[in-house]
């Protein structure tokens, strides 16, 4: 029997899939951003989570 590796939230497989863990439950990428990114102060849109850049502000298409 092969255990099941899905998203907290939305419980979509992660599998393969890049994924972020907080306290100690894994999130999709899109999951952990809605829920749980930082929003700019700029424009107002979630600051995404592979954001290199201080400061930078991306938003999510």
């Amino acid at each position: 029997m092969t255990e099941r590796f899905d998203c907290h939230y939305c419980k979509e497989t992660l599998f393969g899939k890049k994924y972020i863990l907080r306290e100690d439950n894994p999130y999709c990428i899109k999951c952990y951003e809605s829920l749980y990114s930082n929003t700019c102060e700029e424009c107002k849109k979630p600051i995404g989570c592979d954001c290199k850049v201080p400061g930078m502000c991306l938003s999510l298409s």
